[in-house]
């Protein structure tokens, strides 16, 4: 099988996310391509404010770091250390073989921006590396509905 373009995974990924959260009745629209920063725009039906949604999306996010055990990774850009916004955040996706391999389903992590910002310029100053992480025991709090809790918090102050 060749390797699909990275264009190809992250529209998979938004695409994911967008049908994930109009399950849970909210409203979410996809801006026209080029808008900077925003992949989704995400809000609640009964009011409130929206919240800008950047989804990052990996094939292989998950790998086990000889000091640090189980992680999840995911690339960042330099930008990533100056978007801290109480309206943004971030759609970490691991698409763990879906679709090729049915059984397996997505994961999503729902992080907010600040978190997003410290994390990485930690990575920046420690490592010289330019990526989000964080230990697959303090994901459980970003992943699918304990995430989207604090997502839809957010989205009411």
């Amino acid at each position: 099988m060749t390797k699909t373009s990275t264009a190809i995974t992250g529209a998979c990924g938004e695409h994911y996310v967008a049908s994930y959260l109009s399950g849970y009745k909210l409203i979410v629209a996809m801006p026209r391509a080029g808008v900077p920063g925003c992949d989704l725009m995400v809000a609640d039906e009964k009011g409130g404010h929206a919240i800008q949604l950047q989804v990052k999306t990996g094939t292989q996010s998950t790998k086990n770091d000889k000091h640090l055990g189980p992680i999840y990774l995911w690339h960042a850009s330099v930008g990533a250390t100056k978007r801290s916004d109480k309206n943004l955040w971030y759609a970490y996706v691991w698409l763990n073989g879906w679709p090729e391999e049915p059984a397996n389903t997505p994961e999503v992590y729902f992080v907010p921006s600040r978190a997003v910002v410290k994390c990485v310029k930690q990575c920046l100053a420690d490592r010289e590396w330019l990526s989000f992480w964080m230990r697959a025991s303090d994901a459980k709090r970003y992943k699918g509905q304990a995430g989207l809790r604090s997502l839809l918090q957010a989205m009411r102050h």
